[in-house]
């Protein structure tokens, strides 16, 4: 995934969990997200973003 395409708002996976995007940080292309199930704040690089779209929370499961 390109960094151009992470917008607030959207909800991705990370090495560090699931979440929606609630900052986009340029000049270090670092990502701010909310935990999708504890409302809990943390912070993943570009690099730590996992490219599947369906990996919006470790409980989903795939249709």
């Amino acid at each position: 995934m390109e960094f151009k395409d992470i917008h607030i708002g959207m909800k991705c996976g990370s090495s560090k969990g699931s979440g929606t995007v609630t900052w986009v940080d340029g000049s270090t292309h670092t990502i701010y997200m909310v935990d999708s199930n504890n409302n809990n704040n943390f912070e993943v690089n570009i690099s730590d973003i996992i490219e599947d779209p369906q990996a919006h929370n470790k409980e989903d499961d795939y249709y």
